[in-house]
Order: C-alpha cells, then structure tokens, then sequence
C-alpha cells in the first residue's frame, strides 16, 4: 500500500504545511472509523483513501468513461 506524507498532500493541495497535517489527522481518523483494525501510521495517509475522499478516484472513472463513450462513437 502506498501512503502520502505531508510533502505529497502539500504539493497537490497547496496547502500549507500546519493545515495538511490537519487533513492527514482527520483523514486518519476517518480512516481508522471504517476500518478499526487496520494499523495506521502517524503523518500518513493511505493514497487511495486521500484520493477518494478527495474526490480524484470519481473523476478518473467520469474520464475513462467519457473516453470510451468516444471510443465507441468514432
């Protein structure tokens, strides 16, 4: 699994380093409420759980839908 420090959530927020580390915690906590046994680790978050919630991971499936539609249609 990959994770994203506060350097990563920094360069694609552009948010300052204080208000990432925010992010991060309630991130974390979030994290740790669906899934109560999984062992985090502190000043990271799991990249795939930070890009979903961040809205990344809906966006790319709309863009691989929109281009097959344009697939199909040519």
């Amino acid at each position: 699994m990959r994770y994203y420090g506060v350097k990563d959530v920094m360069e694609i927020t552009g948010a300052k380093q204080t208000k990432c580390y925010d992010i991060i915690r309630e991130l974390n906590k979030q994290y740790k409420k669906k899934f109560p046994e999984a062992i985090m680790i502190q000043g990271q978050v799991p990249q795939w759980y930070f890009e979903e919630a961040m809205g990344f991971k809906e966006k790319e499936r709309v863009d691989k839908n929109e281009k097959a539609e344009v697939k199909t249609v040519s």
